[in-house]
Order: C-alpha cells, then structure tokens, then sequence
C-alpha cells in the first residue's frame, strides 16, 4: 500500500472510489465531474493524497488550505474516502496522517466535519490527535436525507498562546464553549455574560438588495468599517468583486436619506438548502440590529432555507444574543479559530433550522456524545422559547408587537415553573413582574387559607400587571 500525492492519471481511479461508496446519489456531483477533481489535482491550496495498491486507487483525503483569511492559517481535513473492499486495513488513518505531515508547517488550527450515520471518520480522525467541538444537526442534505455532522478541531500550541482570553459569551454558548475549550486541552475561561441586551433596529434605514450588480457603493460601506469584525464568513468587501462573483455572494444594503449606512453578506447553497451570512458591516449598533432582522426576513422569503448558519465571535455576546432571539442555536465552538490584529479569536456557529427535529439513526463515538446531548437540549429549550412566543403573540396587553419585539419581549422573560400549591406571590410583595401563565392554571385568593379562589389564570392569560404598572405592591 502506497500513500502519495494525487496526480492527474488519479482522476478516474478517484471518481471510481468515490462512486463506490456514496452512489449515484451523491449530492456533491463534482467529486464525479474530471475537470472538478483535475482541478483539485493542480491547486496550490489543496493537498490531496490518495492510496493505491495493486488494484488501483483505493482511498483518498485531502487538506485544504484556502479556508478563511491567509493569515489564519486553518487548515479543513476532508475529502477522506475509503474503498469499501479496502476497509478495516488502517488505510483512512494513513491517509489522515499523511495530511497532517504536510500541513504541519502551514496550519495552526485543522478541523472537520464527521459524519454522524456512520463513526468511521469520527474514529479516524480522533485517533490523529482532533478532538470534537461541536454537532451540527441535520446539515446536509444526502440521498434525500438530512444528515448531521460531527465538527473535530486540532489547535496548535502557538494557537493557544495567541488566544484571546475570557471573552464573554452569552448564557448558551457557556457550557458548549467550556466543553470544546478543555477537548482540545485548554482550561476554560469564557464568562457568562447573562444580562446582554442584542441590538436596537434602527427604523430610519431601508433595506434592499443591490440596485444592478455590485457598485462602488458597496466598497464605500467596506471602507474603514472592517475592525472588530464579530461575522466571519471567508467573503468579504475588500477582497474585490470578482471574489464575491466567484463565491455567487449577495448582499442587502441598508441606506439612510439615500447613503450606504450597512451592508449583510450571504451565499446560498441550493442543493443543501442552506444559507450562510459571510459579512455584516454597519455604522451604527442599531443598523446591525436592522441588518440581521431583515437577512432572517428576506433569505426565508427568497430561499426557504432549512438551515441558516452564521459563525460569530465568541466575544461579541450582542451579536450571540440577536441571533439567539432570531432562533438560531449555538452548535459549534472553534478555539482560537481566527487570527484578528495580534490575537486568534474563538468562533461560534449558531443556527437556525426550519425543519422538523429528526435526527434518524445516528453512530458517534463517544467523545462525540456529550456534544451531541447538549445541543439537543439548546435546541429543546429554544423551541420552549418558540412555545412561549406563541403564547405571547395571544397576550391581549401585547397585541401590535411585530415578531422582531415579540422575539425580544421572550428574550427578557425568563421561565419559571412551579410545583402545585406554591404561592406565585402575596399580598403586599413589590409588583416587579408580570405573569404569563403557559402550561397549568393560576389561582387568585384572599389569603393562603382560603378554599375559594377570586379567580383564575390560565395559559395565554396574565396577571400581576396592574402592580407592574402602577408601580405599587
């Protein structure tokens, strides 16, 4: 068995493995097309190694190096195949290594996405030294499927010296960020920052797409506006309009009186039915707050997407808590993901799925569980908080709320259950809250004692509002 670097006499013998073990239905048709994998062959950013034996071309992966920014150095693992006659022989790991060998040089952090309906690459790449971050639920889409992935990350130590400390994230990227933080071996210290608003809307700004094709406007928006970027996406103004076309980037403009005040990146992915924000710029807070409510709006119109996805900064928890109460859900968390100025930064991913929570027959080993676990869960109580705005959206003190205050209004209410017979509050306590009840019913009574309630409360209905108001107990 031989480990070396694809060649152009490789293209059929590659196709051939790859057609072997994903079908006729595989959705990536180009690892099917000789002029997608020729090109693949020849470019200087990708390092593709195949095994051959006697046979032939038997197993294939590859690094790829063109991922984000140059300076950020990551490297993507993948394009891992395996003839199925030629399995169980430790021929993916050799493969992996032999990645790994050449990227050692040119990487500070490597990562990959494992497929969960099999623990095949999870077992590979595990064994090599990676370590999982995160779960990304439903991803993609295969044979007509939706198929999750496991994410798996290596960081080198010149990564981890250069990371910036602390950053403050918001309470449901915590426990998701301490987790991936000590897999690849570094002690957590993010802060959980609890009481972050998102951001204000400016409701002076109009929102729209490009008028004709990209124009300099666009580059005006761009312009001394790229510091402290918290969306990361590998598309951005500054790298020119060919890229952008190159990519198939859009993007929406946000003007006030006629000027450029913001601008939100995107590409849309039609055979997996995702979208994904690449940039977001703005002069202001409350354009960023204006700029992501209409992404939401306008990709759902125009795409139906199943799956949005944005990759954040973790020290940037008003953008965490905008996208949170836009209903996206941290699933991912990359240490020392990007290189920013003088210090690598970690990445969050968060999204936002529209499709039924159906995750089919699943392997994964079991580093990979916890992960898994816990975004169901973010996921579970998401969808409560879609529950409680529903309720809400009934509330007759609420009614004239668009859905963006709606999301906001459930964003700052907290749930709290209680068990049967414990008093809610007493006559003469401060009147600090008002009361939405979602599941059970609320008695009103004289006194703790009495048989007889003066009324009751139930799901959709409040009380304790007048003594908010009026600011009495």
């Amino acid at each position: 068995m031989v480990i070396r670097r694809i060649d152009e006499p490789d293209v059929e013998g590659t196709i051939a493995v790859y057609r072997a073990v994903y079908g006729d239905g595989f959705p990536f048709q180009e690892f099917y097309d000789a002029r997608w994998v020729k090109k693949g062959v020849f470019d200087d950013d990708i390092a593709w190694f195949v095994a051959e034996d006697d046979d032939g071309i038997v197993g294939s992966a590859a690094v790829m190096l063109n991922v984000g920014d140059a300076d950020d150095l990551i490297g993507e693992f993948g394009r891992l195949v395996v003839d199925p006659g030629a399995r169980s022989g430790g021929i993916g790991t050799r493969l992996i290594e032999h990645c790994i060998a050449y990227a050692q040089e040119r990487v500070e952090v490597g990562f990959a996405e494992c497929r969960v309906a099999h623990p095949g690459a999870q077992k590979i790449l595990t064994r090599c030294g990676f370590a999982p971050v995160g779960f990304e639920p439903l991803a993609y889409k295969l044979a007509g499927v939706r198929e999750s992935v496991a994410f798996v990350a290596t960081v080198g130590p010149n990564a981890l010296r250069l990371r910036k400390n602390n950053p403050h994230t918001i309470p449901c990227v915590y426990p998701l960020g301490c987790m991936a933080l000590r897999a690849v071996g570094c002690e957590p210290d993010l802060i959980a920052d609890s009481d972050t608003e998102g951001y204000p809307i400016d409701d002076a700004v109009t929102i729209g797409e490009p008028r004709g094709e990209y124009d300099y406007r666009l580059l005006r928006i761009g312009k001394g506006r790229v510091a402290d970027r918290e969306v990361f996406g590998g598309v951005r103004l500054e790298y020119g309009f060919l890229k952008l076309a190159a990519h198939k980037a859009q993007y929406l403009i946000a003007e006030r009186e006629g000027q450029p005040v913001g601008a939100a990146g995107f590409v849309h992915d039609p055979i997996d039915e995702k979208v994904r924000l690449t940039e977001l710029i703005a002069v202001s807070d409350a354009v960023k707050g204006a700029l992501l409510k209409a992404f939401v709006e306008h990709v759902t119109a125009a795409h139906q997407p199943a799956y949005v996805q944005v990759d954040v900064r973790a020290d940037s928890p008003r953008m965490q808590q905008s996208l949170w109460e836009l209903g996206f859900v941290p699933v991912a968390y990359f240490p020392a993901m990007v290189f920013e100025l003088v210090e690598r930064l970690d990445v969050v991913k968060m999204v936002r799925l529209t499709v039924p929570w159906d995750l089919g027959p699943i392997q994964m080993i079991d580093s990979v569980v916890p992960f898994k676990e816990l975004v169901e869960t973010t996921f579970s109580e998401r969808h409560r908080g879609t529950v409680i705005t529903d309720v809400a959206r009934r509330v007759r003190i609420f009614q004239g709320l668009g859905d963006w205050e709606v999301e906001r209004l459930r964003g700052i209410c907290p749930e709290k259950r209680y068990r049967s017979g414990q008093p809610v509050f007493a006559k003469g306590d401060p009147g600090q809250s008002l009361f939405i009840v979602v599941e059970g019913e609320v008695q009103i009574v004289a006194n703790h004692e009495s048989d007889q309630p003066l009324a009751t409360v139930g799901p959709g209905e409040v009380f304790g509002e007048l003594a908010l108001v009026d600011g009495l107990p």
